[in-house]
């Protein structure tokens, strides 16, 4: 019995792990700061990454990017060293939208502040884990598009004010967008200058209806007018209306040439019956009676702050920006079309596309 007592016994001890003793010169210490039992009350937190929006701006020269990364001061350096832009309040609103569009904020527990997550485009499946894609910005091409018909069918309807803020909205949007090829880019740049012809022409004929006790201005404004380049249905109306004040004020040298434009424009039957009459009338008397300053036969831009030519072989200068024209008495001002520019200032030219690096 007392045999079998001692082998259950045996049975009983288990592993029996007994504890090592090391030689003195083996001691390592502590497994851990907390002490030698292996365990720590420590927490060691890991080690911050790069937020997205850091790496938006990292290695990008488009404002749009920098913007969107909630980073304006950048955004504007970039911006003056590019297009010139000296005056930045009219893109306050168009740099907040395109920070907000970029992140959206998720809540978690209730009662803690939401977590801010990052919006990309073009994120894909087959992306590597990690990866942080382009920000997802307000404005695109097609939505400038969009609001360029918008703005063709407000100046063909007449409402020259609501149109010209459309046309300036369209130049400001440009300064933030960001496209993706070589060809969009070249997309962009003809949009900014058809937005910055229209606009300039619009304020032309605005500038024309302040002077209701003038017809002399209102001719020269009207006769600037249709050397805009604008759609041929534009330019049809703005040639319609120079032959009637040119005509009433018995100038039917230069009226003939806006029939003959007129014509060329083939237009409606019964405006093209009115040209040809006023152009029948015209011919009998070729002469002008009242000395303008215009000259159809010297090719001219209008200056943007004068509203006068500034014809061939005179110095003018130019807004970075959106491009229009002044006389060179005006540079270092702000440009009045855009709002925006310093007018002769140095820039580098828009970067809104990555292939353009």
């Amino acid at each position: 019995e007392d045999r079998e007592e001692g082998e259950e016994g045996d049975e009983d001890a288990g592993w029996e792990m007994e504890d090592l003793e090391l030689p003195p010169d083996m001691d390592t210490g502590p497994l851990s700061p907390g002490g030698g039992d292996g365990f720590s009350e420590t927490f060691i937190a890991p080690t911050a990454g790069v937020p997205a929006s850091r790496r938006w701006t990292q290695k990008s020269a488009v404002p749009g990017e920098h913007a969107a990364a909630g980073d304006f001061d950048s955004a504007m350096k970039l911006l003056n060293r590019q297009l010139g832009i000296v005056h930045f309040a009219p893109l306050r609103q168009y740099f907040i939208d395109a920070a907000l569009a970029t992140h959206v904020p998720l809540t978690g527990v209730a009662g803690a502040p939401a977590l801010s997550f990052p919006l990309g485009r073009g994120w894909t499946a087959e992306d590597p884990p990690g990866s942080t894609p382009p920000p997802a910005l307000v404005s695109s091409l097609p939505l400038l598009e969009e609001k360029l018909k918008t703005a063709y069918k407000t100046t063909t309807e007449g409402k020259f004010g609501e149109a010209l803020k459309l046309f300036v909205s369209i130049i400001h949007s440009i300064t933030v967008l960001l496209v993706e090829s070589r060809r969009e880019v070249d997309e962009v740049r003809e949009l900014l200058g058809i937005a910055r012809e229209y606009a300039t022409a619009l304020r032309i004929e605005i500038k024309r209806k302040e002077f209701k006790d003038d017809m002399n201005r209102q001719a020269e404004l009207a006769a600037y007018f249709t050397h805009s380049n604008l759609q041929p249905i534009h330019l049809s109306l703005s040639l319609r209306s120079a032959m009637s004040l040119f005509f009433k004020l018995k100038n039917f040298n230069t009226a003939a040439g806006f029939c003959r434009r007129l014509l060329e424009l083939n237009p409606p039957i019964k405006v093209a019956q009115q040209a040809k009459q006023v152009l029948s009338a015209c011919e009998r008397t070729p002469k002008d009676e009242v000395e303008l300053n215009y000259d159809s036969r010297n090719p001219f831009v209008v200056c943007c702050a004068t509203f006068e030519p500034i014809y061939r072989g005179t110095k003018d200068v130019a807004c970075p920006t959106c491009g229009a024209k002044y006389l060179a008495t005006q540079k270092g001002a702000t440009c009045q079309v855009c709002n925006l520019g310093q007018v002769g200032a140095d820039a580098t030219g828009l970067v809104c596309s990555p292939s353009q690096r």
